[in-house]
C-alpha cells in the first residue's frame, strides 16, 4: 500500500482524482453491502422466528383438529348406521303411503258420485220449489186481487148510498129550513095583522 501511496504522489493530478474517487465508491459499495449483509441477517432471524410460531400454532391446531376429527368420524358412523336401519321402515312407509293414496282416491271417486248425485238432487228440489213458490206467488195475487176488488166493491155500495142519503138529509134540511121560514114569516105577518089587544 506505501507503494501505491509513492506511486500516486508522482502520477499525473487529474488521475489521482479519479482514484481517490473510485476508492470512495469502492468504501462505499462495501458499506451498503455490510449493511444489506446486515439487514438479512436479522430478515433471516426473524423469519427463523416467525416459522417457530407457526410451527407451534400449527401443532396447537393439530392437537385442537384431532379431537373434532375423530368426533365428526364417529357422527359419520353413527349416521351411517341409522340410514342403514331406518332404510326398511322407509321402505314400508312408502309402502303405506301408496296403500293410503289408493284408498284416498277411491274414496274420492266414490264421494264424488255421491256429491253428483245431492247436485241432482239438489237442482230438483229447487225447481220444485221454485215452481211452488211461483204457484203460491200466484194465488197470493189472485187473492190479494180479489180482496182488493170486494173492497172497493163494498166501499162502492156503502158510499154510494152514503151520499144519496147525506144528499137527501141535506134536502130535506133545506126544506125543512125553508119551511120553518116560512111558518116564522107567516106567524110574523099574522102577528103585524092583528091588533093589539086592548
Amino acid at each position: 500500500m506505501a507503494t501505491m501511496c509513492f506511486a500516486m504522489v508522482f502520477e499525473q493530478p487529474e488521475l489521482v482524482a479519479t482514484n481517490r474517487l473510485i476508492m470512495v465508491f469502492i468504501g462505499l459499495i462495501t458499506v451498503a453491502v455490510l449493511a444489506l449483509a446486515i439487514v438479512l441477517i436479522v430478515v433471516a432471524m426473524k423469519a427463523v422466528g416467525a416459522l417457530k410460531g407457526l410451527s407451534a400454532t400449527a401443532e396447537e391446531i393439530k392437537a385442537k383438529m384431532l379431537p373434532l376429527l375423530e368426533v365428526a368420524a364417529d357422527v359419520g358412523r353413527t349416521s351411517r348406521d341409522l340410514l342403514q336401519d331406518s332404510v326398511p321402515k322407509i321402505k314400508v312407509i312408502t309402502a303405506n303411503l301408496a296403500e293410503t293414496s289408493d284408498t284416498l282416491k277411491a274414496t274420492s271417486k266414490t264421494a264424488q258420485s255421491v256429491v253428483e248425485h245431492c247436485d241432482v238432487t239438489i237442482a230438483d228440489v229447487n225447481l220444485r220449489a221454485q215452481k211452488q213458490v211461483a204457484r203460491v206467488d200466484g194465488m197470493v195475487t189472485a187473492a190479494l186481487t180479489t180482496t182488493s176488488e170486494v173492497v172497493e166493491t163494498i166501499g162502492h155500495g156503502l158510499r154510494v148510498p152514503a151520499q144519496k142519503i147525506a144528499a137527501m138529509a141535506s134536502q130535506a134540511k133545506y126544506a125543512a129550513e125553508g119551511l120553518l121560514a116560512k111558518v116564522k114569516s107567516m106567524a110574523g105577518a099574522r102577528a103585524r095583522r092583528q091588533p093589539p089587544a086592548a
